[in-house]
């Protein structure tokens, strides 16, 4: 499983945990309607996964079902977050073509992570927080807003909102939940070769 959180005393956490690749089989038990690339996998390829919120000890959400992601969107979430990580952009918005969850990370300014817990309603609507300290640099600390599409876990369609969470994170959490989701698909194996077993 693969957790972005921040360590601190009362941590809020997104757990994203990838299951099996998805399989279509014909009923002669073969992926014979798939169409496929020349080198036989599907033009597509979907990860089921299961999500979950939590905040503390304390499970506020997790996923009804197993839902989905395509390969190339958790390959472009793993590129941004470790971009994020090292400096190279300072925001991020992931809305996977099936939008189970979405998650939003944005670098706060030193002014912001000056005033974080007493302004954080200001910081995530980008208004003026007052903050002593006008710096415009950027520090190493990011607001993370997180949430699962309610919707589709009920009923398969999909809505747009749902239970979520915001909390702070920085790049070493980061890159820590991009390294264990490339694990997580890592282990997962190859496509092709599940396919022939």
């Amino acid at each position: 499983m693969a957790t972005l959180t921040h360590n601190n005393g009362y941590p809020c956490a997104f757990d994203l945990n990838l299951l099996r690749w998805e399989r279509y089989e014909s009923e002669e038990g073969k992926n014979s309607e798939v169409k496929t690339v020349p080198s036989g996998e599907p033009y597509t390829l979907w990860i089921e996964c299961r999500m979950a919120l939590r905040a503390g000890d304390r499970l506020i959400y997790q996923s009804e079902k197993d839902t989905t992601l395509i390969l190339e969107d958790l390959e472009w979430l793993i590129q941004h977050l470790r971009q994020l990580a090292c400096g190279e952009t300072d925001k991020m918005a992931f809305d996977p073509i099936e939008p189970d969850f979405g998650l939003a990370i944005c670098r706060l300014s030193e002014s912001d992570a000056s005033v974080m817990i007493s302004s954080a309603a200001e910081i995530r609507a980008e208004m003026p927080t007052g903050a002593t300290n006008q710096s415009t640099e950027l520090a190493d600390l990011f607001d993370v807003s997180v949430w699962i599409d309610y919707p589709n876990q009920v009923s398969h369609i999909y809505g747009g909102y749902g239970p979520g969470l915001y909390f702070f994170s920085d790049a070493q959490d980061i890159e820590r939940f991009a390294s264990q989701l490339q694990g997580e698909l890592d282990a997962l194996g190859s496509y092709k070769s599940k396919e022939q077993t």
